[in-house]
């Protein structure tokens, strides 16, 4: 989350506009995902397994794209 919260800072200072900032912590089997909108930092509570490569890649596709637009 200190990540993020660095991230979000330092595009700040750059005027760089990206109103969400994505994390993911892994072990390599677990991952978990959250994110950052303005000073909210919202965790997923799902522990996704690496056997759920597809939701994982999923996942990690829609928060790309969600910073596209």
């Amino acid at each position: 989350m200190a990540e993020m919260i660095a991230a979000q800072l330092f595009n700040q200072g750059k005027e760089n506009n990206i109103k969400t900032v994505y994390g993911v912590v892994t072990t390599g089997s677990v991952w978990k995902f959250m994110k950052l909108e303005e000073q909210v930092i919202t965790l997923d509570l799902q522990e996704y397994f690496i056997n759920q490569v597809g939701k994982i890649i999923g996942i990690i596709k829609s928060g790309i794209e969600a910073n596209r637009s």
